[in-house]
């Protein structure tokens, strides 16, 4: 019986300690993969609550950010891609729409030009051309550039429009006098941007002068 027991007696000893290790060891496997877990669903959890954050609206309260988004939505609602130049634009919109612009343009400067000689002629009752004059003219002027400014995107619609008669105009010519393209292009420039540009902006500045009662020539002393 001692040899038995000495025999199986000591095999218990030996065999307790190593399942004891293997559940100790199994219980941690099991804690370590719930602690991946919980980790992971955290990891997960982050970059929503993160693009949540970010994609929220300022505050009211921030004044900064409203006027940034108001300055950022202006010049989107101007320039529908902001990374290509408005010229570039203008470019790529075809030649016709190009020569219309600068007629269009032209045409608004001549208007604002003659407004703003009538509103110099009413206001020191001098013509611009008097002398020590024309300084303050530039100055009445300066608030109409920037308007005329402004409004440049109304000025590329209006240029869309018109742009089907300079097509026109350019045919006409190429086919009246059997000219190229390039030649007809040129006579239109030439008679529309150039011709019209001064004959609008001599029309403005006399009906202004008579509307002010303002000789456009100072008398002579």
């Amino acid at each position: 019986m001692r040899a038995d027991r000495n025999k199986f007696g000591t095999h218990p000893c030996k065999f307790f300690p190593l399942n004891s290790e293997s559940e100790n060891a199994n219980n941690a496997a099991e804690s370590s993969s719930d602690i991946d877990d919980s980790n992971a669903k955290i990891s997960q959890s982050l970059p929503t609550e993160t693009t949540s954050i970010e994609s929220s609206p300022p505050s009211t309260g921030d004044k900064k950010s409203f006027l940034t988004g108001l300055k950022f939505w202006n010049k989107n609602k101007n320039n529908n891609d902001d990374s290509v130049p408005f010229k570039v634009k203008l470019r790529k919109a075809g030649l016709a729409v190009l020569l219309s612009y600068g007629f269009v343009s032209n045409m608004s400067y001549s208007v604002t030009v003659s407004l703003a000689w009538y509103g110099f002629n009413k206001k020191t009752g001098l013509s611009p051309l008097a002398p020590g004059q024309w300084k303050g003219f530039l100055a009445v002027y300066a608030g109409f550039y920037v308007f005329n400014n402004f409004v440049r995107p109304a000025r590329f619609t209006l240029s869309l429009g018109v742009a089907k008669y300079f097509d026109s105009a350019t045919l006409w010519i190429q086919d009246k006098f059997r000219v190229s393209k390039k030649v007809a292009i040129g006579v239109l420039v030439f008679l529309a941007n150039f011709c019209g540009t001064l004959a609008a902006m001599s029309f403005g500045i006399w009906l202004a002068s008579i509307a002010s009662g303002v000789s456009i020539f100072p008398p002579k002393i």
